[in-house]
């Protein structure tokens, strides 16, 4: 390659990363415009094509889980667990949960909705989906999330127009007592800015399993959701803004990567108090204090754990991504996602009284 060819690529490369830069520096400004224009733009596509998109959102729905993957032969012994997938989530993040849940007795149930949609539009549909649903009629379930499906559901349980509260009390929706969110970015997660990126692997997803159509990326929504999650967007500011919902013991599990884990360090430090002098005390609480912070900010890759923290619900974290806290990367894993323990015995405690 000669200098000038040379020169040219470099200089190609850099104008593509200021090309880039520019428009996330100056996307933010008109964040809301470019939300309204996607939604504009699915809604004249799905109107074009009635008929194709009916049959693509017939694959949207509750709908039962067992082992085998069809509805329970028995009744189940303990309380019904609906499961919310996150954002572009192929359909394999409950591999694990939900089999165990079946073997513990549990009735399961799981929500898939068109994740790129806007996430009020996600939260009115799984709202519609419980009322339809046999759950209707179930004096209680608990609700288990990961990532965006926590966004999801906490926009159900709190939206004042989807009235959940009113429902439950004329008997038109099944009482949510617990809600667990696994990875869940409360606050917003930076990597929303490229949604793009898992756009593409969802829709590559959908073409090795063979039920790809052109029309389902539009059905599954023109990215709303990804803008939603920025943070700070709009919908952020709104759902923080409200107060949590009344009778419901929640529960955040967030993913931390460090090797080094919470308990890990204070066990180190407090070996590190007794063999070193008083002298050293105040360096080594600096010292724990600092790796604790250098866990905690980098979270499980996807979501930090500031980002999944929410004032006032008790917050645990698990060794792990964002996924492998939840699910095992093969079926022939023995493996025990480490968030999986927890959820159970969150389940199995005691429903609130109320």
């Amino acid at each position: 390659m000669t200098k000038r060819r040379f020169y040219r690529w470099i200089m190609l490369i850099i104008g593509v990363v200021a090309l880039i830069t520019a428009v996330q520096i100056a996307r933010p400004l008109f964040i809301e415009e470019e939300r309204a224009a996607r939604i504009r733009l699915r809604e004249a596509l799905l109107d074009e094509y009635p008929e194709r998109t009916n049959a693509l959102k017939a694959q949207y729905g509750l709908k039962a889980f067992t082992s085998a993957g069809v509805q329970a032969a028995r009744p189940a012994l303990n309380e019904m667990v609906v499961l919310v997938h996150g954002i572009d989530e192929p359909g394999k993040v409950w591999m694990n949960l939900a089999p165990d849940l079946v073997a513990a007795g549990h009735g399961v149930w799981l929500l898939t909705y068109p994740n790129d949609q806007p996430i009020a539009e996600s939260a009115r549909l799984f709202r519609d989906q419980l009322a339809a649903s046999p759950l209707a009629a179930t004096p209680r379930i608990a609700i288990v999330t990961h990532s965006m499906g926590g966004l999801v559901t906490r926009e159900m349980l709190t939206d004042p127009a989807l009235a959940y509260r009113e429902k439950v009390q004329k008997g038109l929706l099944p009482r949510v007592d617990q809600f667990v969110m696994v990875g869940t970015p409360n606050q917003g997660a930076e990597l929303a800015r490229f949604r793009g990126l898992l756009e593409i692997r969802d829709q590559v997803n959908s073409l090795f399993r063979g039920d790809y159509h052109w029309l389902k990326g539009i059905v599954d929504g023109a990215g709303e959701a990804g803008i939603d999650l920025i943070p700070g967007s709009a919908f952020l500011q709104r759902l923080n803004s409200r107060p949590h919902p009344a009778g419901v013991r929640m529960l955040v599990i967030a993913g931390v990567m460090s090797p080094k884990q919470k308990q890990e360090i204070e066990a180190l430090a407090r070996r590190m108090d007794t063999q070193l002098p008083e002298a050293t005390r105040d360096l080594t609480r600096k010292l724990k204090e600092g790796l604790i912070a250098m866990a905690e900010q980098v979270g499980d890759g996807a979501v930090s754990v500031e980002s999944a923290r929410l004032p006032g619900i008790p917050l645990v974290t698990v060794p792990g991504t964002h996924l492998s806290i939840i699910r095992n990367l093969t079926a022939r894993s023995q493996r025990t996602p480490p968030a999986i323990p927890v959820i159970m015995q969150m389940l199995a405690e005691p429903a609130p009284a109320g």
